[in-house]
């Protein structure tokens, strides 16, 4: 059925190799929900459609839609492959597409990121910054409308987080700091929210957890915040009160952020809300109650084997398992042995390392924090007592004057005496001259 299917398109569009593709292309796009097998026929269907046009603008095009059908079906070799080839075959052309090349970077800084490659997915986040940036300068109405003036904010972030992940946190520390002050100048909420919640998520990591709360407590208790980034943080908050053995108080943030997760149909976000209230149960001791949270969040969201910090639900489900059914238990071990041992294995720092430089970066967020809380006690200042400032000002100002103006007055006086000195000296000599002549 698919191949008659195939054949009615090239049929209908043999004329047309550009028209012909985009069909295939959106049907693939179309069919990734549903019939993945079948997204990926036509993803490949519509790249042959493509290589036979002899159009090198279409054959780099064709590239990136296998790319994105690899990446969407979490095959990160296959996508890498694909989107290396098409940034080849781009840097190729005659007029760069700067829209394509920028898509195509931005796929391959987010799977070197999956495989904790941190330095390349550096190095392409930078290249589509620069490439987003010449974009914007080109065609800035089409920026706005396509939404590419967000990425000159969002790329930054995303570079602050590889370069946390690699352990470079001064660098990463830096770039959070230079958004913090951004978002707020232009009244970014968006990039506000997202900007707290990664310094929560550094001090959280680096044991300081009433800190963590109060930046997790700033996103949620903003009216402006969205329901994505408040569910963010309430999901972090639990995790935070989790860390610090406050149960309860975990439980209850866990489920208003799966509540919101719920209605925003968030899937992964979903799963991590009930991995959490799992390990939750898990540390009460209510085994039956851990697993169901753990199989519940699976049968939401079954794909954590392409989920590097997400296959450690595996083992929880086991370490759950082992009182209740052993076979069970060393099933679910070999499976987290096997992801653990292959991730592990590119993992490209060192955790010691990392826990060092992330104190560093706790450090200069601190620093930063207090530089504020100081300017702001400075700002403050200056309202409240800015009449006496100005008293001030204007007293030392009029003694300045009549200190001025005293001081040339006794010029004036001082050059008057000695000019009469002098005359009355001419005078007495005239007078002793004369009296000599007599």
């Amino acid at each position: 059925m698919m191949a008659a299917f195939l054949l009615s398109y090239t049929s209908i569009f043999s004329q047309n190799p550009q028209r012909e593709y985009r069909s295939l292309i959106d049907s693939s796009y179309s069919a990734l929900k549903s019939d993945k097998e079948y997204a990926i026929d036509l993803a490949s269907k519509a790249h042959q459609v493509a290589e036979s046009s002899g159009d090198d603008h279409l054959e780099a095009l064709a590239f990136t839609g296998l790319g994105y059908v690899s990446y969407k079906v979490r095959d990160y070799e296959a996508a890498y492959i694909n989107y290396s080839e098409a940034l080849r075959r781009i840097e190729d052309l005659d007029s760069v597409d700067l829209h394509l090349k920028l898509a195509t970077l931005q796929h391959l800084g987010m799977i070197n990121s999956k495989f904790n490659n941190h330095d390349q997915s550096i190095e392409y986040r930078k290249q589509s910054l620069e490439v987003a940036k010449e974009y914007v300068a080109k065609y800035p109405e089409i920026a706005t409308e396509k939404k590419i003036l967000r990425l000159l904010r969002d790329i930054p972030y995303f570079l602050a987080s590889e370069y946390e992940k690699k352990g470079a946190h001064q660098t990463a520390g830096k770039l959070l700091v230079e958004l913090w002050e951004e978002a707020e100048d232009k009244s970014d909420i968006r990039t506000y929210a997202r900007v707290l919640n990664k310094l929560g998520l550094i001090k959280k990591g680096n044991g300081e957890f009433n800190e963590a709360a109060e930046y997790f407590g700033l996103v949620v208790s903003s009216s402006e915040t969205s329901e994505l980034h408040k569910a963010i943080a309430y999901n972090n908050l639990a995790e935070t009160y989790m860390k610090q053995g406050e149960l309860e108080r975990s439980e209850r943030y866990y489920l208003l952020a799966l509540s919101m997760w719920d209605n925003l149909d968030k899937p992964r976000h979903t799963f991590e809300a009930y991995m959490g209230l799992g390990e939750l149960e898990y540390r009460k001791n209510n085994m039956g109650a851990s697993i169901a949270h753990f199989e519940k969040g699976l049968s939401i969201f079954n794909k954590v084997e392409g989920e590097p910090e997400l296959y450690e639900v595996y083992n929880w489900l086991q370490l759950a398992y082992m009182g209740i059914d052993v076979n069970k238990a060393k099933s679910l071990n070999e499976e987290f042995k096997k992801l653990n041992n292959f991730y592990v294995k590119n993992q490209t720092f060192q955790r010691e390392e990392e826990a060092q430089r992330r104190e560093a970066l706790s450090a200069l967020i601190d620093k930063e924090k207090q530089r504020r809380v100081d300017a702001l006690n400075r700002e403050q200042f200056i309202k409240e007592f800015w009449p006496v400032f100005l008293g001030v000002a204007l007293l030392v100002l009029f003694s300045a004057i009549l200190g001025i103006r005293y001081y040339v007055a006794l010029r004036a006086n001082r050059a008057l005496s000695q000019s009469q000195l002098k005359l009355e000296r001419a005078k007495e000599i005239l007078k002793s001259a004369d009296t000599d002549l007599d």
